[in-house]
Formats: C-alpha cells, structure tokens, sequence
C-alpha cells in the first residue's frame, strides 16, 4: 500500500473529541433513552480508542527499546484507573448503605467485589442467563462492565506484543537494534489480526445465537479494542524511525475531512437508529467500531469540512479529558436519583442530574485522577505503584464485603420472629386475610419471607425446570410411584406453572397423587410463537411440541395443571397466544385427559419492586400494592382459550391476590411477590385450602373426583 510520512503527533483533539461524543451519548442514553436510543455504542466507541492508544504506546516502547516492561505498563494503569475507579466504587457503597433497601445490599456488594477485580463483565454475564437474576433491576456498579473488560485487554494485549517482540527476535545487542525489529510490524499485525478474527467470530455467533452473555463478555468484545489496535500498526512508524505513515489518499485533506465526517455519520447513525431490539453487539457493532477508526485514520483535518472548529473547542476537549470521570459518576447519580424518588427522571430533572455529573466529573478528573498519576510516590516508582494498587485494590475489597455482611447480619436478626411465625402461624397468616387485606395478621409485624431473603423463596426443582434455551423441557416425577397411584396429574408450563408448585404438591401427598412435571421457563405450553424465540434468546418452539406428543400419547395421565405467564409477547399478540393455546390444549383433552387451566397471577409493583419498596417502606406497605385494574393489565390469552374451548376447566384465585381495589405487597404477615412477577413460596402454601377446592370443582366438572379421592 503506497503510503506517506506524516508529522507524528504526541496530542490528538479528533481522539479527545470522541471520547467525549462517546461519553456523551452513553449518558444521554442512560437519562434518555428515547432520544438516543442507541447510545449504548458510546461504550464500543471508547473500546476503539482505547485499543488504539494502548497499542500506540506499547508499539513505540517496542521500537525505541526493543522491549516492553510489563511492570510499567501495568503500573501505568495503576495510576491511570484505579484511583477514581476505587473512589466510585467505595462511594457507591456507603451510598447504598445509606440509601438503598436491605434487599439491594448483598446484590452491590457482590458486584462491588466484581467491580475491584474488573470481572463485573462476566458477573452480569452469568446473571443475564441466570433465570432468577436475569431480570433484577440495575445497580450503582453496572457500568462498570465495560472497564472489566477494558482492564482484561490490559493484562493481555501486551503480551502479545512481548510474544511478538521474542519470535520476531528484536531486542537490543551491545547498544545496536538487531535486524529482527523490522519483523515487530507484521507479527504484530498477524498476532493482532488473529485475536481479532476471532473474537469477531466469536461475536457473531453468540448474538446471532440470541446468547444474552454476548453483550457482556470479552471474547465478544476483544475485536472492538483490536480493531484499534490494527490501526495503531498500521500507522505507526517504521523500525528506523521515520514518522508515522498513512495511506497516501489521505494526502488530501479534502479526503481526510470526508473521511472524517463519513466515520461520524456511520456513528451517528447507530446512535439513532439503534435500538434495546438491535442484536448486539455482533456484526452490528461494526457501524460505529469502523466510523470510530475511520475518524481516528482520518487524523488532524482541513479546509472547509474540517469539523476542528467543534473538536478544537475547550467544553470538547474538557470533556474528553474528564471523560473516564464522567462516565464513572453519571450512572451512580442517576441510579440513586432513581432509587430516592421511585421513578425515572423527567427531562428537566435528566438536565439536573447531567449538571451534577459534571460537576462530579470535574472534581473527580481534578482531585482524583490527575493528582494521581503525578502524585510522586506513584510516578517515580513502578514497583511502588504495583504495591500501592494492590493495597488499595485489597482495602476496596474489604469495603465491598460490608453490604453482604450487613445484609446477613439483618437477616440473622429476624431470624428468631421468623421461625416464630413459621411454627405457630397466628389466625389469618397469608392468603387467610386478603378479605380484608391486611398486612398483619397480629402485633407481630415480622414479614416473611424476609424481603432480604425473598429472591430465594422459590420451589427447588433442580434440573426438572429445564432453561429457556434448552431444546426440550424435562420430564420428571413426584410423589407417589406410578404403581401405587391413585391419580396422575401433570404440571406443564413456564416459571408461572412451576409457582404453583406449593400449592399443587401438599394436594398429591394428601390425596396419594403422582405429579409430572414438563417445566421449561420462559416457555409457555402453546403452540404459539414467542418474540424471545425469533429474537434467538430461547428455544420453545421443538420443547412444546415434545410436551404435547407426551402428554397425548401417556395413557396414564389423568389430568393436566397448565398455567403461564400472560406478560410474555407473542409473535402475533395474545390472540395468537390464545390461538395456539387452543390447538394444543383441546388435543390433550381428545386424548382423554382433564385439562385444567389457572389465570395468572396479577403484576406487582416494578420500578420499585415490591420486596424492595417493602425494604424501603415498612410503615407506608399500601403504597407498595398496585391497583387491582393495573395489575391484571395483561392481555389475557388462557382467559380466551378457555372461552374458545369450554371444555377446559379454569381456576381463578385473584380474589386470593387482590381486594376489590389493591393487590397487597404484604398479605397476613406473608411477602406476595418474591420478585418481578413470581408468587413467594410461603404465600403460595397459605393458598393451598382454596386451590384444593378449586381443583376439586374442576375434577369434579370432567367427572374426575371421586378418583383423585376429592
């Protein structure tokens, strides 16, 4: 490729500039999403430069002293990152100590921990295909995913570089550069290219396989910081020191500013198009990595289309200076905003909070990070610096164990009330007072499960509730054998099916009952097609149709338990829903079999959750209900299948959730809701005197009573 020296520049404003167009759209997004709906890519516009820059330094140590010194590049992490990172982090905590429910405590101290030892990528990672934490509300740290994976590339970017330096034998000899330095450019270019392949590769396959861990994980995200990596070889200066090189096209500044705007264009273009629905980051992530590294080739600009009027500015350039501390700041603001006044910013108040932010990135880029890296016993010592990190990383993590440890330490001392409750339940303990819908049942105002705890009162079926994305749903059984049965029934659906676990199972054990169960979540029994499922994020479509031809052709199956949740989007809306409900559930009553269905249970409060307003609001609970209209909002497709098909028996307990007005939080001492939209497991056993009726009648309608010994 023809190419021509240019200048080398120790300062880049275009680079400074788009630090601070990509902090700016990640916090527009964050406060507005509606606006910027795509401003998530600011993060990949970062990864970009940073993979440039690095790899910038680390070429030109390369060349100058035919070595790296892994101990001063990491030093010079030190003091570039930990310092405000900590700080943030550290603030976090005593924030959330102060501030936040009980509920949240243990919640950001784990990812405290996560965020000191930059592996919070892979916790969100392991949360977003975790079934019980994939929906749980953001945290003060979340965004520290993105400097996870950041500090990853770190630890392994200069390796290469030093593997490159070895292999191409460059060093230094008696004060002369060996020949083998010449060698620095195209293995650094082959090394770089092959990880970044890869990790494109990896990227692709993963979002194009719906895998919500793509977003967060660095296999999926090493390409973005290696695309800037490459670029950083490719222009950099040759082995005998002439200055950088370009491709000489770019001679022109006319093609440069072209360049240039076409890079912001491509940018832009995703930060408005974009959207939470754009499979991401995958082969999508390209538009704005390649505008990044397109206005980063384009270099210094000219002439008449010359954006350097903007750049050039001294708000640009103060902002890209005091990025880093902005983007650490904002999302904390925001986030504690959010948890004092229990709703989203308005627009004016996303102003306020954008103000403040600065503010906070000033005094942080000011008093924090500056001071930081020339702070003497940090800047002339890379060893101490190591050791100064590594102190300070160990003090950050000490601090990270308070909120968990608190939070078990309030869990401990409820525990006593607890068990008291749990042992001699008082008269109208759960369901028993939702006539009324009063909180407590007696003086003692214990809740249980406690709100701290709530999240694990759920029915442990172990691998019998097969995950969204399995290609089939379990078949396991329970209670009695199938040779000293006296009634069979099955329990098929989703999460929503498997909450009725406590409620279905002290039923069988009474009656001498044997339950099989088909449970999947996420995946509703019908023959209806998920949005989730064409987005790729779960299989249900093959595990359904498994489900129907197992029931159909089991002989000894008596009747079947359905349920689902109502909230879930189908391709074709809840008509659609009902529709192939319908189809499936009349072939299983052909077959012979009783088909009992269950209206779902009503929505909780969400923005707070319920367990977290309960937290937050013990002497104001009512506010912590919705209204009886809101909460049975969903487009009720098992409803309509039913009408569709009479056949099909259906339970309703909604008096048992809600008044005539309210759908409580706290029924009788008992939490209703362990999280978004699940039914705790102590509620669900105060239901079982009414599900017992209720199925009673409905097996009594298919002529089945006398033999389920109803």
């Amino acid at each position: 490729m023809s190419s021509q020296s240019v200048t080398p520049r120790r300062f880049l404003p275009e680079v400074q500039a788009l630090r601070a167009l990509a902090v700016l759209v990640v916090v527009a997004y964050h406060l507005e999403p509606r606006v910027v709906p795509g401003g998530f890519v600011g993060v990949d516009v970062f990864f970009v430069i940073s993979g440039f820059l690095i790899t910038g330094h680390l070429v030109r140590e390369a060349r100058r002293e035919g070595r790296i010194s892994l101990p001063g590049f990491w030093a010079g992490r030190v003091r570039r990152i930990l310092p405000a990172a900590l700080v943030a982090i550290a603030a976090v905590v005593v924030g959330t100590l102060a501030l936040a429910p009980v509920t949240q405590w243990g919640t950001i101290g784990q990812q405290a921990l996560a965020s000191v030892f930059s592996v919070q990528n892979w916790v969100l990672a392991a949360d977003s295909v975790d079934y019980l934490a994939a929906e749980n509300p953001p945290t003060a740290l979340q965004h520290f995913w993105s400097l996870g994976v950041e500090e990853q590339f770190y630890l392994v970017w200069p390796l290469l570089v030093v593997a490159a330096l070895l292999l191409g034998r460059a060093g230094i000899r008696e004060g002369r550069r060996m020949s083998g330095t010449r060698n620095l450019r195209p293995m650094l270019l082959a090394f770089f290219g092959i990880v970044t392949l890869a990790s494109l590769g990896c990227s692709m396959w993963m979002t194009a396989a719906g895998d919500p861990a793509a977003y967060f994980v660095t296999p999926t995200r090493m390409w973005e910081l290696g695309i800037g990596g490459l670029l950083a070889v490719a222009m950099a200066g040759r082995a005998d020191g002439r200055p950088e090189r370009v491709p000489r096209m770019l001679a022109s500044p006319g093609v440069r500013s072209l360049l240039a705007l076409a890079g912001l264009a491509a940018i832009g273009y995703a930060v408005i198009r974009y959207d939470g629905a754009t499979p991401f980051p995958g082969y999508s992530a390209a538009l704005p990595v390649l505008g990044t590294a397109a206005v980063i080739l384009a270099g210094r600009t000219s002439g008449p289309l010359s954006l350097n009027w903007l750049s050039d500015h001294p708000a640009i350039q103060w902002t890209g200076n005091a990025s880093y501390s902005l983007y650490l700041w904002h999302w904390p603001i925001l986030t504690f905003f959010i948890l004092i006044g229990d709703q989203e910013p308005r627009p004016v108040e996303s102003a306020g909070l954008l103000g403040i932010s600065l503010v906070a990135a000033w005094l942080s880029y000011r008093f924090i990070e500056t001071p930081a890296r020339t702070w003497r016993p940090l800047a002339h010592s890379n060893v101490r610096a190591l050791a100064m990190g590594a102190a300070a990383v160990a003090l950050a993590a000490a601090i990270s164990l308070v909120p968990s440890l608190g939070q078990q330490q309030v869990v401990a001392a409820e525990k006593g009330e607890v068990q008291q409750l749990v042992t001699s339940p008082p008269e109208g303990f759960g369901a028993a007072s939702i006539a009324t819908g009063a909180a407590f049942a007696s003086d003692n105002h214990q809740i249980i499960p406690t709100p701290a705890t709530a999240n694990k009162d759920y029915p442990d079926l172990g691998s019998c509730v097969a995950s969204g994305g399995a290609k089939t749903s379990h078949m396991c059984e329970f209670g009695a054998s199938k040779k000293d049965a006296d009634f069979t029934i099955a329990l098929v659906g989703d999460s929503h099916a498997t909450q009725w676990w406590k409620a279905l199972e002290p039923l069988a054990t009474k009656h001498n009952w044997r339950i099989v169960t088909h449970l999947k979540n996420s995946c509703a029994f019908t023959g209806a097609v998920r949005t989730a499922q064409k987005a790729g994020h779960i299989d249900c479509v093959d595990a359904n149709k498994g489900r129907l031809d197992d029931l159909v052709k089991a002989p000894d199956i008596d009747a079947v338990f359905i349920a689902g949740w109502t909230g879930a989007e189908f391709k074709g809306g809840g008509k659609a829903a009902a529709e192939g409900a319908v189809d499936y559930w009349s072939q299983v009553q052909d077959s012979g079999k009783q088909v009992v269905l269950v209206r779902d249970t009503p929505n909780p409060s969400q923005d707070p959750l319920a367990r977290d307003c309960v937290a937050k609001h013990a002497d104001k609970l009512r506010q912590c209900g919705k209204d009886r209209d809101e909460a049975l909002s969903n487009d009720d497709w098992i409803a309509a299948a039913h009408d569709a098909d009479p056949r099909l028996a259906l339970m309703d307990f909604t008096d048992q959730f809600c008044t005539q007005k309210l759908c409580p939080a706290v029924v009788g001492n008992v939490l209703v809701y362990r999280d978004q939209n699940h039914i705790s497991d102590t509620y669900m056993a105060t239901l079982a005197p009414e599900f017992e009726q209720q199925m009673s009648q409905a097996l009594r309608d298919g002529g089945l009573d006398r033999q389920a010994g109803l």
